[in-house]
């Protein structure tokens, strides 16, 4: 199975509402809309790998539907840093059955994000 990146199912955009930091530990809160899933509020949590410039992330995201029905999903992936520039790729497995891979490019400078998703279920 081959995704074509230049052509997502999805998009969204997000505002940074927090950051955490405990040692190799950051954690980002962010809230936006995202194409077909409505209001989503997410929690990262990005754990750094020696130079601090990738490694793991794993989190939640809770989704209010626009019919209002509620969903969740974990998320789990790996990252990339150069500077105050992070890109993301995760999986997620959303409770009505969706299954996505997804991009995050976070801005931490300007607290935002933007997200594309390739449905694969």
């Amino acid at each position: 199975m081959g995704i074509d990146l230049n052509s997502p199912d999805g998009k969204g955009s997000f505002s940074i509402t927090a950051v955490e930091h405990d040692d190799d530990l950051m954690i980002l809160h962010m809230e936006g809309k995202v194409e077909g899933y409505g209001l989503v509020r997410l929690t990262h949590a990005y754990e750094h790998i020696s130079d601090r410039s990738g490694g793991t992330m794993s989190g939640s995201a809770e989704a209010i539907l626009e019919e209002g029905d509620v969903v969740s999903t974990p998320h789990m992936g790996t990252f990339s840093r150069d500077g105050s520039e992070v890109k993301v790729y995760c999986t997620d497995f959303v409770t009505n059955g969706d299954l996505n891979f997804i991009r995050f490019e976070v801005d931490l400078i300007g607290k935002k994000a933007e997200v594309n998703f390739w449905t694969l279920k």
